[in-house]
């Protein structure tokens, strides 16, 4: 007994052909596609950045030159490496801990007690420690910025630095 054969659509051989004629079948099959990129260009017309795009790529080489010395000035060299650190100290993040934290489970304040012990735990004065560090330098930079000289030393300041340096460098056990 004969079996039925499956109908196949033909396709030519010649692919020019055969574009022809998927293109010719494209609105029909992809009409709501087609209208929401019709939609989408004229929305960014309507904004003006199909003229920024073309505008960029008129003058990409000029575009890709000032990208680059800006990326090796001093200050993009600076500003991709403090975008590098800030990304690893997050990444150090407990996320856990965070969301606690800034999620106000707790239903009553912390006393001044509680305040005082958190205060005084060693990761607690390492983050003031690097907040202060961090402060200086921004305080350094304006300084540099603004113009200004280093304020000069009290005529004291020596016997408040070797005060200081024993009481630190050497605590009492």
């Amino acid at each position: 007994m004969a079996m039925p054969v499956d109908f196949r659509e033909f396709t030519p051989k010649d692919a020019r052909n055969d574009l022809l004629r998927r293109l010719e079948q494209a609105p029909h099959e992809h009409v709501e596609a087609l209208l929401s990129t019709y939609e989408l260009l004229q929305r960014m017309h309507d904004k003006g950045l199909i003229d920024v795009a073309n505008g960029l790529l008129s003058a990409s080489d000029t575009v890709v030159e000032r990208c680059a010395d800006m990326a090796l000035s001093r200050e993009g060299v600076n500003g991709i490496r403090v975008t590098f650190m800030l990304i690893n100290l997050l990444s150090a993040l407990d996320v856990g801990r965070m969301h606690a934290l800034l999620s106000g489970s707790d239903s009553q304040p912390p006393s001044m007690l509680k305040l005082g012990r958190d205060a005084m735990s060693s990761d607690a004065r390492r983050g003031m420690a690097a907040a202060v560090r961090l402060l200086n330098i921004f305080g350094s930079a304006l300084r540099k910025q603004t113009g200004e000289s280093r304020p000069a030393a009290t005529p004291h300041a020596s016997f408040w630095k070797s005060l200081t340096s024993r009481f630190y460098d050497n605590p009492v056990r």
